[in-house]
């Protein structure tokens, strides 16, 4: 009889710990984010009146090549906000980015969220989000967002893009 073991191992790609002075996040045009850096977190914050939601985001320049069934993987914490995160990513070799969706609502406890590349639809885009870095080509792009209008507060541990890979042993 042959045994067959299943293992699981996870690597990190990239990760964020948000222990530099200064987060790689910054508001997204027009909306206000007040974005505080704390020791190894950052806070968003922000109350928008106008035009009724907030967005800030970060861009990952590194030298990966991402594949579908990577995650991305984030801790955070928040009052009770619902949370939407948005995230443009280039599979493989590809040019063209991939665009996907979570929501969450982020309660005053650390929630440890994996939102899956797998659901990713082909973002026909050719301006949108590549006007945000020009003369680059990053392999993701992360939005965090007020998933309802109002005020918005959370509070993010890390972020991280993640692979596991299975492997059989007899």
């Amino acid at each position: 009889m042959i045994h067959i073991l299943l293992l699981l191992a996870s690597s990190i790609l990239w990760q964020e710990n948000f222990t530099e002075s200064t987060p790689p996040i910054a508001q997204l045009y027009d909306y206000h984010v007040d974005i505080e850096h704390r020791d190894g977190t950052v806070r968003l914050t922000a109350n928008p009146q106008f035009e009724g939601f907030a967005s800030a985001w970060l861009h990952v320049d590194a030298e990966i090549t991402l594949r579908e069934d990577d995650a991305i993987a984030m801790r955070v914490r928040g009052n009770d906000v619902t949370v939407r995160v948005r995230y443009f990513f280039r599979k493989g070799k590809c040019s063209s980015y991939y665009a996907g969706e979570k929501i969450v609502v982020a309660g005053a406890q650390w929630k440890d969220m994996v939102i899956p590349l797998e659901g990713a639809m082909f973002f026909p885009g050719t301006e949108f989000p590549a006007a945000l870095t020009p003369g680059k080509s990053p392999v993701l792009y992360l939005f965090i967002e007020n998933g309802e209008s109002g005020n918005f507060d959370i509070e993010i541990g890390h972020i991280a893009i993640v692979r596991h890979d299975t492997q059989a042993e007899e």
